[in-house]
């Protein structure tokens, strides 16, 4: 049900818009952020995800929230997922904070708990793993980015298979002089944290090197905890090299290296993994001209390990996981400056895949195997055309092919005990056009409309497998998941202070997958899911050193056609129907930086029958930062100030109050 203030909201934005002119552009910056003027012209209006290559962030018909992380205090937030917290139309479920090992982000309603529908790049390459694709976001020093780009809507028409709701890029940051930072901190659950990083420039040659350390003893997440819950402690490393060497003339080349490990309990005894990963990239930038010429390689390793403990006693262990992954890829793209306004992108992408996983039972004489490999080529053109300075259109389309193949399960307790997959491949086309148009020097219009798609994972295709009671069964005849999206919206400034948004979009989508079953989840192809909704946003600065934002998001994602008759008409699991969003930021070097939070989420249904629900909740947020000298900050910040209880995920209680105090240095 919306609540009351969702039309009143609504009546002040669409009201604004009628009367005043506006900025033809957003970011989360301008609620949220502190810096130099120039800083803010350089993070908030050039952006490079919407066209893959640096353009204007008001040039572009696509809805885009910039969030300029470096120059955020250091007491803004823990982790990168917890800044899109408060971006319209995305949905961050962190189940057990701090202590989580991902998170699952999602944008515009297509499932609170799902995996790999929203593309996530580091610097333009794809960061979901190939196995789930699960994001790592603890992998990813806040102190390494620069920048994180929100592009919301249909994104397959450049970037292929898994920008069903949009695409998210985190820029990381490019070394220049040189420049050293240490910090460190402690806090709840007996939290401790500490990080190192040094970038320095000689001539054409920079580079930067970080590493960093986290550790908690967590906390027991269970409601009514048992004899043998315990808390879910966890411990991380990352190391992070940046080389750049410029060629000049616009010519650059460029090598990152990331590695991560951890160490993560599940909260009990004989429930406990561990992960670590690699990942290697090379890129090179070449102009010629009017063409820019662009390639990147990247290769990926991974493995994870996980003890499972047996039901229901819990106090054996059942079997241990090992689940090595490793996927190469590449992406080759250029860029032809036709005239003044018109651009024309031409690319392609290749990317490859393969999972070994391995279940050895010690609670019986078993042994499951599960095999695959996936395989994907795409090739892009997209061309944008400025109309004076009215307008910019925006037309594209890409062409996808994939195979899977190799897909095998092996199995002591079935029978037969090996199962040999046929390979299966299938290529798509991804159209999208795009239009901004000014309405007036300071109002601007925005639509997009398009297809999207997500091929299926290794993980939906082949791995069956068991948690506690649970039994996660994979289908090898899942087809790809397909969208076809269009959004609408206005950006306006009321009054030169207040600055609005408000978009409308509609996904119609075919074959969504979706786990079905209490006891044993298989995956299925949903016939249709139909999802639209309302975002508005609302940004006030009364004066230069305080800012206010107000943000809403309405969201109906519901099951209109399924090949079971009684999941029709239901909505889509932890995939809440009304958010709320509000902060007052204020900024002043010289005295304290303060940040308050507050955010509704609502209620969500936690079953495929919609006759269970976990309640929506209100939690404020809050943070102070202060310089110190010239070199050193310190930083205080509280989530979830009142303590609340609640819960993201059936079963699983989120964390209490959670405090945590900082210090940096930087020189």
């Amino acid at each position: 049900m919306r609540i009351p203030g969702t039309v009143l909201l609504i009546k002040v934005v669409l009201l604004g818009v009628c009367i005043c002119p506006a900025r033809a552009e957003f970011s989360l910056s301008e609620a949220a952020a502190s810096g130099t003027e120039t800083d803010k012209v350089d993070l908030e209006r050039i952006v490079v995800t919407p066209l893959r290559l640096q353009s204007g962030i008001s040039d572009t018909p696509d809805k885009v929230t910039v969030i300029p992380v470096s120059s955020l205090s250091s007491g803004y937030a823990m982790n990168i997922d917890d800044l899109l917290k408060d971006v319209n139309g995305v949905d961050v479920s962190r189940r057990t904070g701090l202590t989580s090992s991902t998170s699952t982000v999602t944008l515009r309603g297509f499932g609170g708990q799902a995996r790999g529908r929203t593309l996530v790049l580091v610097d333009g390459i794809p960061f979901n793993e190939i196995y789930s694709g699960e994001v790592y976001w603890n992998a990813i020093p806040m102190e390494d980015v620069e920048r994180i780009e929100v592009v919301s809507g249909a994104g397959s028409a450049l970037y292929g298979p898994g920008a069903m709701g949009g695409v998210i890029n985190i820029i990381t940051r490019d070394p220049s002089s040189r420049r050293t930072s240490v910090s460190s901190g402690y806090g709840s659950f007996a939290t401790r944290f500490a990080g190192v990083s040094h970038e320095e420039k000689i001539g054409n040659f920079a580079c930067r090197i970080s590493g960093n350390w986290f550790k908690t003893a967590g906390y027991v997440a269970v409601p009514t905890p048992k004899a043998y819950d315990i808390r879910r402690d966890k411990e991380n490393y990352n190391a992070n090299v940046k080389l750049s060497y410029d060629m000049g003339g616009g010519d650059t080349a460029g090598i990152n290296y990331r590695h991560y490990e951890e160490d993560v309990n599940g909260g009990r005894k004989y429930y406990y993994g561990s992960n670590d990963m690699d990942n290697l990239s090379f890129n090179l930038r070449k102009e010629i001209n009017d063409v820019e010429l662009l390639g990147t390689f990247y290769l990926d390793r991974q493995e994870a390990n996980w003890v499972n403990d047996k039901s229901p006693s819990y106090t054996s262990v059942d079997y241990i996981n090992k689940n090595p992954k490793t996927t190469v890829g590449g992406n080759l793209q250029t860029n032809i400056h036709l005239n003044e306004a018109n651009l024309l992108v031409v690319g392609g992408d290749i990317r490859s895949g393969r999972i070994a996983s391995v279940d050895n039972y010690k609670s019986a004489v078993r042994r499951v195997d599960a095999k695959g490999q996936q395989d994907s080529l795409g090739l892009y053109l997209q061309d944008e055309i400025k109309l004076a300075d009215k307008a910019v259109i925006t037309l594209g389309g890409r062409w996808d092919y994939w195979r899977n193949s190799d897909g095998s399960l092996y199995d002591d307790a079935l029978s037969p005990k090996w199962v040999s997959y046929d390979s299966v491949d299938g290529s798509t086309f991804s159209p999208k056009l795009g239009v901004m148009y000014r309405l007036s020097r300071d109002t601007t219009f925005r639509a997009t409309a398009g297809k999207s798609f997500r091929i299926p994972t290794l993980y939906d295709l082949y791995r069956t497998w068991k948690s506690s009671s649970t039994t996660y069964r994979a289908n090898p005849n899942l087809k790809p998941e397909k969208a076809y999206c269009f959004d609408a919206g206005v950006e306006q400034k009321i009054l030169e202070k207040i600055t609005a948004r408000v978009t409308f979009y509609y996904n119609d989508v075919d074959d969504l997958i979706y786990s079905v079953g209490e006891s044993v989840k298989d995956k299925q192809n949903v016939g249709k899911v139909e999802i639209y909704g309302l975002e508005t946003e609302l940004s006030y600065a009364p004066f230069e050193k305080l800012d206010i934002f107000l943000n809403h998001t309405f969201n109906s994602s519901r099951i209109v056609k399924h090949s079971d008759a009684s999941l029709e008409d239901k909505y889509l699991t932890y995939t809440p129907e009304e958010k709320w969003s509000f902060g007052c930021l204020f900024f002043d070097p010289e005295l304290l930086d303060v940040r308050l939070t507050g955010r509704y989420t609502g209620s969500v249904f936690n079953n495929d029958a919609n006759t269970q629900k976990l309640d929506g909740y209100f939690i404020w947020d809050v943070s102070f930062s202060r310089k110190i000298g010239a070199v050193t900050e310190i930083s205080l910040s509280v989530e979830n100030l009142q303590d609340r209880s609640y819960q993201e995920y059936r079963g699983v209680l989120a964390p209490g109050r959670t405090v945590i105090g900082s210090v940096k240095v930087v020189f």
